[in-house]
This record gives C-alpha cells, sequence and structure tokens, in this order.
C-alpha cells in the first residue's frame, strides 16, 4: 500500500486567485526584463491576475506586455514537468515553476513562464492599466537576480537563467535553495 504524503488544503472560489506571470529574457545579449513600481522602487517580475476563460499562457503573455510594453513569447526549456507525457530530455512550454502566497486569507497561485523578449525593441506606451506605474527595466542576468526584490522571484529567476544558459543544466526538481519558503512534497496516492 502507497503511502499519502500529500498536503491538502481546501480553498473555494473567493478564496484562491490564479495569476501568471514570465521570466523575459533576451538570449542574444544575457538580459532580464523586471518592472520597477515607482512608488515604492520594488523590482520584481512582470505577473498577473488571469482573465476568466483564458489559459494560463495567454494570460503570463498578455500580463507581462501589459506591465512592460514589450511582446513576449514562451520560451520552450528542457526542465522536468509532471506534465501528461512529461520528459526532461527536451523542450517544453510548461510553466517552469509555481509559487504562493497567502494575503489577506486569500491565497495566489501564481504560474510562471520563460519568455524570449527583444531588448532592441521600442516598447508601447500605454499598455499598463488604471493604478499601475511601472518602469520596464533590462538588466545583466547576474544583476538582476541581486535586484529583485523578492526572495520567490528570485529563485524563478534563477531556474529559468540556469535552465535557458546552460544547455546541460537540469533541474532536480528538489531545491535547497534559501529562498525556498514553501515545503514540497509528492502525492502518492492513485489517481
Amino acid at each position: 500500500m502507497l503511502s499519502n504524503t500529500s498536503t491538502r488544503a481546501f480553498y473555494p472560489s473567493d478564496g484562491f486567485v490564479i495569476s501568471c506571470g514570465t521570466v523575459p529574457l533576451d538570449l542574444s545579449c544575457n538580459k532580464i526584463l523586471m518592472i520597477r513600481m515607482r512608488s515604492t522602487n520594488e523590482m520584481f517580475l512582470p505577473k498577473g491576475r488571469k482573465n476568466e476563460n483564458e489559459c494560463l499562457k495567454a494570460a503570463a503573455l498578455r500580463e507581462s506586455y501589459e506591465e512592460t510594453g514589450y511582446s513576449a513569447t514562451i520560451l520552450p526549456l528542457k526542465v522536468p514537468t509532471y506534465a501528461t507525457n512529461r520528459t526532461g530530455d527536451r523542450e517544453h512550454e510548461e510553466p517552469i515553476a509555481v509559487t504562493q502566497r497567502v494575503k489577506d486569507g486569500v491565497l495566489k497561485i501564481i504560474f510562471w513562464y520563460a519568455a524570449s523578449v527583444n531588448s532592441q525593441e521600442v516598447p508601447t506606451q500605454g499598455t499598463q492599466q488604471e493604478g499601475e506605474d511601472f518602469e520596464a527595466v533590462w538588466m545583466e542576468c547576474t544583476q538582476a537576480l541581486a535586484a529583485l526584490t523578492f526572495n520567490d522571484d528570485k529563485e524563478v529567476a534563477q531556474l529559468a537563467i540556469d535552465a535557458a544558459f546552460d544547455p546541460h543544466h537540469v533541474n532536480k526538481s528538489v531545491t535547497t535553495s534559501p529562498f525556498h519558503s514553501v515545503e514540497r512534497s509528492l502525492d502518492h496516492e492513485k489517481a
């Protein structure tokens, strides 16, 4: 008999929100695109809430465009996945990570994708939603990791950078990073 080592929780529809974001990379010049919130000077990766009936990839790309003004495409990476027909030996466009945050009792689940962006393009102006005041900032990858405000953004960015720039990178799926804040457990139950 298989042991049950899963962690379970229940959230009704008004107790969670699904968000999607990207780690926007320009592989040709080793840069990452971030956003700076002008009011607080916080630096983070572009992300936002998924619209009703919107697929996760589309939400990630739309939010990145709205917050930065840059068009992006999903960057296929060779990282392990538990998606059906999973494999770690070929590139795919599945999320590279998921992060979770709880604020005011609401669980925010963020699906992260690696994205390809051209830093030489001129960004479109006026793409931000009302009340958003972000500045799109390009940085060399190692500088960006130090500049990101939130530890989970640093961990997601590091994963994308490692997989995108090192063709021999293999994500072991279990981290010992000091940035890791959520205990990972595998669900060993039968489907």
